[in-house]
């Protein structure tokens, strides 16, 4: 395996002091050092270790060549001559020319590791775990959904097994990062590179793995032992194309395949053929009884999620976070089912906790009613739809949107779906509201009040700060403009329903 100049110069720092070259190849052309046996040329590719006092450097630059001069009595003149180092001791050339030989073997022995093990058991896990001896530093291959692919040395204290921000503690992280501008761009990079990090997310060295001509995959090298720099970009490198030929030959579990739960929930919403007896048996068999309630809560992500690949990471968080809930991605969003008779948490609880969650990480929410059995799971879904649908017009700076609270808004927008409110409210109302436009009167607005108020006279006269034998009057005035005496129940209903759809055609109007 060949090695950078810059790698060497590293390991040989761990052991003698040494100055070098302001400039060092960071590409891994070099290969076993060879003691330099004067006058011969200087080849590419090669190390030449000299304890010669009288060693002239070239006068040409040799990009793929490393030098390495022993002896106290040298001194490094020209810093910018390339791949030039000197040891400032005295340390005779064989000694040298053996501690660079067990650096080679050391790297040769690891990267044959990785071969034999592509070869018999090919592992994300296992390569990991064999390239700890090379990279002490924690490691992590992560998918860019934020899946924890493999881990490596001491775990970073914000990771977790199974998914990167499924917990409380490090929902933050994932937070962060989606709204963070170089982690977004960083999946367009190709090579080896640097990721700064952010307040919550320490820095990386990065490494993208793409598939189908996307980044699909990620080895992160986290701070330690080693530098975070070009030294060791190129065994990242390495280390990522072997990942990256494991992942392209041996399937990653996903997420819905995993759990029975999953499965029928996914066929439930894709699947508008799904036999409903058969899924009563299926979630019967998992412990969801057709005698427990059920609720549905659509989380709809957004632009930033889409980009940085979070539903899964959002999953995850419900899942762990809520107990008995099965969180399932879909069109882009996220469908939660929660079990309230196996949840441990009240209706309240579960609003509360979610709250925190969804205003954090720029999510809205839409929750359905509750519903007992099997039978309602696709009505939900609509609900939990509806209510954000609806909700999000009534009321746009609200990122959470309760069915119970859109419901007659929503039955309202269905009803003048074709027609609009004037033509389909209460003819004789309408013109009652035109009478007072014209004369001036108060009797549409007294109505209102009165069918309020349940027909009070007491209630309605003090609610319009009128005596009530005024109230009386307006009352014959408007039975008989609409000719009614306002005992029909099905009338007062009308009126009403005819009442709210005038409002809401005035707030469109505005």
């Amino acid at each position: 395996m060949k090695l950078s100049a810059q790698l060497i110069i590293y390991h040989l720092r761990q052991h003698f002091s040494a100055a070098a070259s302001s400039w060092l190849s960071s590409e891994p052309h070099l290969e076993y050092p060879v003691i330099y046996q004067s006058p011969g040329p200087l080849a590419g590719g090669k190390i030449y270790i000299s304890d010669d006092p009288d060693f002239l450097v070239p006068s040409h630059h040799l990009s793929e060549t490393l030098v390495i001069l022993t002896g106290k009595s040298r001194y490094l003149e020209e810093d910018d001559y390339p791949n030039l180092c000197i040891l400032q001791e005295t340390v005779s050339a064989v000694s040298v020319l053996s501690f660079l030989q067990e650096i080679f073997r050391k790297y040769e022995e690891w990267n044959q590791d990785l071969f034999d093990l592509i070869l018999n058991q090919p592992s994300v896990q296992k390569l990991i775990d064999l390239s700890t001896s090379v990279i002490p530093n924690p490691m992590t291959v992560i998918g860019l959904d934020f899946t924890v692919i493999a881990t490596g040395n001491q775990p970073d204290s914000q990771l977790k097994d199974g998914i990167f921000g499924s917990t409380e503690e490090t929902q933050n992280v994932v937070n962060s990062l989606k709204q963070d501008s170089n982690y977004e761009e960083a999946q367009y990079r190709t090579g080896y590179f640097y990721y700064p990090g952010n307040h919550t997310a320490p820095p990386a060295l990065c490494v993208n793995i793409r598939r189908s001509g996307k980044t699909g995959y990620r080895l992160l090298i986290r701070p330690g032992e080693l530098p975070l720099d070009d030294t060791f970009g190129f065994v990242a490198e390495h280390l990522a194309s072997l990942i990256s030929y494991v992942l392209s030959t041996k399937s990653v579990a996903e997420h819905d395949t995993l759990y029975p739960l999953h499965r029928i929930f996914h066929n439930l919403l894709t699947n508008s053929k799904a036999d409903y007896v058969e899924v009563s048996h299926q979630l019967t068999e998992n412990g969801w009884l057709s005698s427990h309630s059920y609720q549905c809560i659509l989380i709809k992500t957004g632009i930033l999620d889409w980009k940085n690949l979070t539903l899964k990471s959002i999953c995850s968080y419900v899942e762990n976070f809520i107990p008995a809930a099965c969180a399932v991605e879909h069109r882009g969003n996220v469908v939660v089912y929660i079990n309230l008779d196996l949840c441990d948490f009240t209706l309240d609880e579960i609003s509360q906790k979610l709250a925190g969650f969804i205003r954090d990480s720029l999510l809205i929410a839409g929750y359905s009613r509750v519903m007992l059995g099997h039978f309602n799971f696709q009505r939900q879904y609509v609900q939990a739809s509806i209510s954000i649908q609806t909700g999000s017009r009534k009321n746009p700076t609200s990122w959470i949107h309760h069915f119970n609270d859109v419901a007659l808004p929503y039955i309202l927008e269905q009803i003048t779906g074709k027609l609009p409110a004037y033509m389909i409210c209460h003819e004789k109302l309408l013109h009652l509201k035109y009478q007072d436009e014209s004369t001036g009167t108060q009797l549409y607005e007294t109505l209102r009040v009165y069918l309020q108020n349940h027909q009070s006279a007491t209630k309605t006269a003090a609610a319009l700060y009128i005596h009530r034998s005024t109230l009386l009057y307006r009352i014959e005035k408007i039975e008989a403009a609409l000719k009614s005496d306002l005992t029909d129940p099905d009338e007062l209903l009308y009126l009403m329903l005819s009442f709210y759809l005038m409002d809401q055609e005035e707030k469109s109007k505005k």
